[in-house]
């Protein structure tokens, strides 16, 4: 069976760059010399690793915390089932 050919205008998307495929692109472009770098000095690029997955684990467990803080408006810490320690925001009182 006969197909005619694809017009111009039917590409498929991969033509087509997305905001998200640039930033993939440019991000790729970036760790190329990170990668470089961590296969030379293999011990340094652990640990920078390491730090790098630390920090990112920290950060989305603190945005956790301030976000339970704001719906909440308070959070407790348990010290070892001896002590726990309150952090709360106390309401301004509008009458004074």
């Amino acid at each position: 069976m006969f197909r005619p050919p694809l017009d111009p205008g039917d590409r498929p998307l991969i033509d087509q760059p997305t905001w998200r495929s640039i930033i993939v692109s440019y991000a790729l472009m970036a760790a190329i010399p990170l990668l470089l770098w961590i296969v030379s000095q293999p011990l340094a690029g652990t640990v920078t690793l390491a730090g790098i997955a630390g920090l990112l684990v920290g950060g989305r467990r603190v945005y956790r915390l301030i976000r339970c803080f704001y719906d909440c408006q308070r959070f407790t810490f348990n010290l070892g089932g001896k002590a726990q320690i309150t952090v709360a925001q106390i309401h301004a009182d509008e009458s004074n």
